[in-house]
């Protein structure tokens, strides 16, 4: 079974994302665009309610350059994690940034719409996390995408999202995109040394947006479709402007 795939979403990422340079500057680039990325993986191992000294089994989704699995097993040091993402690439740079936990890795290339046939024979995990990869389905693969993490939870297990919205009202959605655009200009000036326009980051983010494939949709609508997927519990644990940590108990 493939998830609902829609093919422009599929391809769309793959190219986004599996090439060398946008790899090599996928870290810089995202203390760039997401200066609350340090903050929202540290919600997602606060949320977690395993004990240091659990073998916890862990499944990250879109494991990009290994950025949320290293802070996990930084925190819980006997967890084994299984590391999917559809970039062949990412999951070079993720082995070389957890070249000290191989061993407690497992990496597997695949779109999450091809997870079913890829990794149909995972056995039950204690959490699903991700981290600024899922908005790139559409509504409908999410929702499958939920409910297939559903199942392969073990009873009580957690799924932990960090992602970006869209905001409902076109007001504050104007007003949260200014602010991060000003945001972007400050860090590009301190961190990358360069003197961008607030026009050109808005342009360039919309070109980043298109070819990356988002398809963002409100946290109200994620947390509905984790409640329709069958989670008992549907939170957010964490919000600014556009950006939220979320998630959901079996």
């Amino acid at each position: 079974m493939v998830i609902g795939m829609k093919k422009d979403t599929l391809r769309g990422t793959v190219y986004a994302f599996n090439t060398t340079d946008t790899v090599a500057t996928y870290d810089l680039d995202m203390d760039v665009l997401h200066p609350n990325r340090a903050r929202m993986a540290s919600v997602v191992c606060e949320v977690l309610p395993f004990d240091k000294a659990e073998n916890v089994r862990i499944l990250d989704l879109g494991v990009g350059t290994g950025y949320l699995s290293q802070r996990i097993i930084e925190t819980f040091p006997h967890a084994r994690i299984v590391a999917v993402d559809v970039a062949e690439l990412m999951i070079d740079k993720a082995k070389l940034r957890l070249k000290n936990h191989l061993s407690q890795v497992t990496f597997q290339v695949s779109a999450f719409q091809e997870l079913p046939d890829k990794i149909s024979t995972l056995s039950p995990v204690d959490a699903v996390v991700s981290s600024f990869a899922l908005h790139h389905l559409y509504r409908e693969e999410k929702l499958t995408l939920f409910r297939y993490i559903h199942s392969l939870l073990k009873p009580h297990g957690w799924f932990v999202n960090c992602d970006i919205f869209k905001t409902a009202d076109a007001m504050l959605e104007a007003r949260f995109r200014r602010l991060h655009y000003q945001g972007i200009q400050e860090r590009t000036r301190k961190i990358k040394r360069q003197e961008k326009t607030l026009d050109q980051i808005s342009s360039e983010l919309a070109g980043k947006e298109r070819k990356d494939g988002d398809h963002l949709l409100f946290l109200t609508d994620d947390l509905q479709l984790l409640a329709e997927a069958g989670f008992r519990t549907a939170e957010c644990f964490w919000k600014e402007y556009r950006e939220a940590v979320y998630g959901g108990i079996k």
